[in-house]
């Protein structure tokens, strides 16, 4: 399989915004914010990598488990890395000898969130951790106002903070006043990120059409760099096959390349993922691409250096890149008229995640809200529909 470049940048590669960020002092609280491809995670990474090469106690925190993944992949071994749900019930468990208290934890099967209100009323009785560790939270906006205010009251007072209003895609998030407050970081003391280095500019317009304007983030400047643009297909369910052939040929044109397909529910992801598998070898110029999937208790080892295709929902696309990121069938989404904001911020952190093209898919026939909140403009998003006769 071909590699590709996947590494953290050196020093003398920072802006100059970046550089702001990455010298400012090991003690304290920091937050820095900015909208995708800024540099954000790279930073926190760079962070975290300096206390383990100075080997403070630290930890690097996390929304997810593939975001887990890339960031061990581009750090190394020797940084401490984990999700903030994994570290924070450890935490709790060595402090109170339980895990954190659950709401609806008799409800069977299902997710369950934490009692916050429990939680606090817990921390407020315990003894403040000794010499808590150096804590660098990535997309710290998909954690809860009430896990930053927990760890305060515990005594942790060194936080290094990377997180974007404008990306919020959890249920219970921060907003960038939330983190400030929490932290007792002055507004004025935020350091702010404009460039975007990610993506190219087709999909940085794109990304554009979907961002709700929310101050708290800064809307990242419009890069200037060439790309393909962007490209809505609806095609009728009998093309399904060919759909994703021309998904597999992506890679075959060029290995080196790693295709994101991100598919609104399990259903799509596993439709995409057998349709993809189910591509045969004879028509492809190069050995078939690995094609790998993420999701659940079904965590495979994912190789972000080197090319192919993974297939995942679209909430784990959190932090992540990809060369080409393809939006599956987004008829599927759910879409509330009167929750618009929530939707349009989840395809906001989508389309940011190619660096060099964006793929629409959707269905032919099927009446879809999404509709509402795509761009009509074709400078922006082009359009085609396949026919129901087949063919390459």
């Amino acid at each position: 399989m071909a590699t590709r470049r996947f590494e953290l940048p050196g020093i003398q590669d920072l802006s100059k915004e970046q550089e702001a960020a990455r010298a400012l002092p090991m003690e304290g609280q920091h937050l820095i914010v900015g909208g995708p491809g800024t540099g954000k995670t790279v930073l926190a990474l760079m962070r975290v990598r300096r206390h383990a090469r100075d080997r403070d106690p630290h930890v690097f925190l996390v929304h997810n488990h593939l975001l887990h993944r890339w960031s061990v992949a581009l750090a190394g071994e020797t940084v401490s890395i984990t999700t903030w749900t994994r570290w924070f019930g450890r935490k709790f468990w060595e402090i109170h000898h339980q895990l954190p208290p659950k709401k609806d934890a008799d409800r069977p099967g299902g997710f369950e969130p934490i009692d916050w209100d429990a939680v606090l009323d817990l921390v407020g009785r315990a003894d403040r951790v000794e010499d808590p560790p150096f804590l660098v939270i990535d997309e710290g906006q998909d954690m809860p106002p009430d896990f930053y205010r927990s760890l305060v009251k515990l005594g942790f007072e060194r936080f290094f903070v990377a997180a974007d209003q404008n990306q919020q895609i959890t249920d219970a998030h921060s907003s960038r006043r939330d983190i400030e407050t929490q932290l007792d970081i002055d507004t004025e003391d935020v350091v702010e990120l404009t460039y975007n280095y990610r993506n190219s500019t087709p999909v940085a317009r794109l990304a554009r059409a979907f961002y709700t304007d929310d101050p708290a983030s800064p809307r990242p400047i419009l890069p200037k760099r060439q790309g393909v643009p962007a490209w809505l297909f609806e095609y009728p369910p009998e093309r399904f096959a060919e759909i994703c052939r021309r998904i597999v040929r992506l890679v075959d044109r060029d290995p080196a390349r790693l295709v994101g397909v991100l598919a609104p529910n399990n259903d799509v992801r596993r439709r995409y993922f057998d349709g993809l598998r189910a591509v045969g070898g004879d028509a492809l110029d190069h050995d078939p691409p690995t094609i790998a999937t993420f999701h659940g208790n079904h965590r495979p080892d994912v190789r972000f250096d080197e090319g192919g295709i993974l297939v995942i929902n679209c909430q784990a696309c959190k932090g992540l890149e990809f060369d080409v990121a393809v939006l599956a069938d987004v008829d599927r989404h759910y879409y509330r008229p009167d929750d618009r904001e929530s939707t349009m911020k989840l395809f906001y952190v989508m389309v940011a995640r190619a660096r060099e093209q964006v793929i629409l898919l959707r269905q032919t026939g099927v009446d879809s809200r999404i509709e509402a909140i795509l761009p009509k403009d074709p400078q922006v998003l082009r359009r085609s529909v396949l026919t129901g006769r087949t063919g390459n």
